[in-house]
């Protein structure tokens, strides 16, 4: 352990530590403790015995929350540390303020959370005359959050909402600005990924074997028909995706693990992409994934928030 400081002037004041452990400075608590005179007097023993005592405790604290390897190439950051996520089913990172980031619940009140890394909840905001039926991702563009409720496990068509990226910092409430109704080559279909580039919104069809890809124009006003485009070579189920800013890169998550697909500016109309990254985990119900510049930041229906550390996953 290092960076153990201890602030105490005269035995009238309070003693007060503030250890850090590692090179998490996120993990930095202060432990003040009034120390009546009587006690401390004039004795080093009496000083260093009371000091040892409190070191034990803020360490204990403080290792809850450095970040421990679940897998090769996987760190465990943290959990989430409300009892209101119970089911964290999309993730997407903050771009109004860093190492924040935004999640959702599959089905319940229709309510963003921002949360930090560790899984401590900065803010809730309430999306008005709204209601979830089945929401399973979110993705970013413009300044402006896409909710993705497409999980058609009972028949029903999925659907698109956009909202404003709301300050993570407070509370509140927020309206939709604009939603798109989906609409399908033949039944609706389970998904459980949503992505966005070159003016297209992306649907990753959940199934065993190839993951079919579809898309749909942004630019329509209400109605989103879906296209069937490449499909994607995967071991497990997509339940979960992100994509770079230049569109060279396509993350996806599954029980399995991660997978990182190489695109060529573009999401392919047709064909069968390979993986070029693999990262296994064994961690069940992982389902939402974000691209961030420390790694794939990933969040699981335990309530575990992760990050596969692979260069490739690396937003630059």
């Amino acid at each position: 352990m290092r960076g153990a400081r201890i602030l105490a002037k005269t035995p009238l004041q309070p003693l007060v530590i503030f250890l850090q452990r590692g090179n998490n400075p996120s993990c930095l608590h202060p432990a003040p403790v009034e120390v009546p005179p009587r006690m401390i007097g004039n004795s080093f023993m009496k000083r260093l015995r009371l000091f040892l005592a409190i070191l034990v405790v803020a360490a204990a604290n403080c290792a809850a929350a450095e970040p421990v390897e679940v897998a090769p190439g996987v760190m465990e950051l943290g959990t989430f540390q409300s009892a209101e996520i119970t089911e964290s089913s999309g993730v997407i990172s903050s771009r109004r303020l860093r190492g924040t980031f935004w999640t959702h619940n599959d089905s319940g009140p229709a309510v963003l959370y921002a949360f930090s890394s560790d899984g401590t909840v900065r803010s809730q905001w309430v999306i008005a005359d709204l209601e979830t039926s089945d929401w399973e991702d979110v993705a970013w563009k413009a300044g402006r959050i896409y909710i993705a409720d497409i999980g058609a496990d009972h028949g029903k068509p999925g659907h698109i909402y956009l909202v404003a990226e709301p300050n993570p910092r407070k509370s509140g409430t927020v309206r939709v600005l604009r939603s798109w109704d989906l609409e399908y080559p033949g039944d609706p279909f389970d998904a459980e990924s949503f992505f966005i580039a070159r003016g297209y919104g992306y649907l990753i069809r959940k199934e065993d074997g190839n993951a079919h890809v579809y898309r749909f124009r942004l630019s329509g006003r209400t109605a989103g028909q879906l296209e069937e485009q490449c499909a994607l070579n995967t071991a497990a189920p997509v339940t979960g995706a992100d994509i770079t800013r230049d569109n060279r890169r396509l993350a996806v998550i599954t029980d399995a693990g991660a997978y990182l697909f190489a695109l060529p500016r573009q999401v392919p109309m047709e064909g069968v992409l390979e993986p070029a990254l693999f990262v296994p985990c064994p961690i069940q119900g992982m389902e939402g994934c974000a691209l961030t510049r420390d790694g794939l930041v990933v969040t699981a229906e335990t309530g575990q928030i992760l990050l596969f550390t692979d260069l490739s996953f690396r937003a630059r």
